[in-house]
């Protein structure tokens, strides 16, 4: 008699439906599946037992006798039932760029798979893309898939391009006691110190703080006065000589301490000018270098700019060369918006003698030779022009003129006209 199982056993009876279905699974698989071969001698059509993976058929079956099956043999493999007399040949060699992942055996071909730093598309390994600056990765490269990148969430900051690296967390200036001098942004990180560390780099030539105050249309009215030799004329009687608010001497002292004489002309003429930006009677000078540096800043084509943009209008200025170092920490402490115009003040300030609108216009020939991105050539074109049309220096130059032939300021120099 069969046992009857009591109502009240619910958790009994889905033991026992576990157990039926087990069976009838290893039952299903204990039977191999068929083909049909008809005996050549009887020619009867007869019902055979297919091959085992790893085998292959040796001696069909017959009325009285099952299948007989015999191994593959080396180098050869069936993967799975069947009814042929012959294995499958191994693959002998991966393609480019693949690894061997499994040697080939008697149930299986040999795999392969991409070397690591690429992916499998199509038939073809291609190298991981790399996440650009602002972006991190967020699933690294297999073999089988590219990359995977997302945008830096705020408070993270990736400054270059990478296939590993993912986003990193911004400083916290704070917690280090320090104060914020620049937030950071997508693609920098923010910047710790004090203002007094900033004021010391006034005129440093080696760029590690980003300078807010830079305008190349100061730099090119500086390079017109050049054939004035005002570097020659003492600091103090220059400052004399301006018309208005005159700056205060302890401003000049530390000039004279910290910067070259080219560069002491350039920054007083900085001072002065704010000092005197509200004086109504200056308003023609001041104003009209004003409207330059605003037309320069608005060059929205070059906001864009990435780190191999800069180091291409880096190689292509004349003279003597930004180093790279200096570029990149342009990149990492700079807006984008300010890279370009970083990276020709610190141009400039290594080759002083040579002349701004000149160095854009061999840059742009450069550029265009290489074929260079358009609104890179674009933004530096337009750079070039306004700073070539302004007439700013003009009046510069008609100011120290005046200057250096009136006789009460400076005694010890001859008319220009001698």
């Amino acid at each position: 008699m069969s046992a009857r199982i009591p109502k009240s056993n619910p958790a009994m009876k889905l033991i026992l439906l576990f157990t039926a279905s087990l069976s009838w699974a290893f039952q299903q698989q204990a039977v191999p599946p068929k083909y049909q071969y008809r005996d050549p001698v009887t020619s009867d059509l007869l019902l055979c037992d297919q091959c085992p993976p790893g085998t292959a058929v040796k001696r069909h079956c017959t009325a009285d006798s099952p299948t007989e099956c015999q191994a593959c043999p080396e180098r050869h493999f069936a993967e799975n039932w069947h009814w042929g007399d012959t294995c499958q040949y191994c693959t002998s060699v991966c393609k480019e760029r693949q690894l061997v992942k499994q040697q080939c055996n008697s149930t299986g071909d040999q795999l392969c798979e991409c070397a690591p730093g690429f992916h499998l598309v199509v038939e073809f390994c291609i190298t991981h893309s790399t996440c650009p600056p602002g972006y991190g990765v967020t699933a690294l490269g297999t073999p089988v898939s590219d990359t995977a990148c997302d945008r830096c969430p705020a408070g993270h900051f990736s400054s270059g391009e990478s296939a590993t690296e993912a986003c990193q967390r911004q400083r916290n200036c704070s917690d280090l006691g320090l104060k914020t001098l620049r937030w950071g942004t997508s693609t920098s990180n923010s910047l710790c110190g004090t203002p007094d560390k900033t004021a010391t780099l006034e005129c440093s030539q080696h760029h590690t703080l980003c300078r807010t105050d830079v305008t190349l249309c100061e730099e090119a009215v500086f390079q017109s006065l050049s054939p004035l030799q005002l570097s020659s004329v003492p600091l103090e009687r220059l400052l004399e000589s301006l018309p208005g608010q005159r700056v205060d001497h302890k401003s000049l002292e530390r000039l004279m301490k910290t910067c070259s004489p080219q560069q002491q002309v350039l920054q007083l003429l900085r001072l002065w000018r704010e000092q005197n930006k509200d004086q109504d009677k200056m308003y023609a000078l001041i104003q009209g270098m004003n409207h330059c540096e605003r037309k320069v800043s608005r060059c929205n084509s070059l906001k864009n700019l990435t780190l191999a943009d800069l180091l291409k209008v880096t190689n292509s200025l004349p003279g003597i060369k930004v180093q790279q170092e200096d570029v990149r920490a342009v990149v990492s402490t700079c807006l984008p918006r300010q890279y370009i115009l970083q990276l020709l003040h610190l141009w400039k300030t290594a080759n002083h003698d040579l002349d701004l609108a000149k160095g854009l216009s061999h840059s742009l020939r450069v550029l265009r030779s290489q074929g260079a991105a358009r609104n890179l050539v674009k933004g530096l074109k337009k750079i070039s022009r306004i700073i070539g049309t302004t007439s700013t220096h003009k009046m510069y130059e008609k100011m120290f003129v005046s200057m250096l032939h009136d006789e009460s300021c400076f005694k010890t120099h001859k008319p220009l006209n001698e």
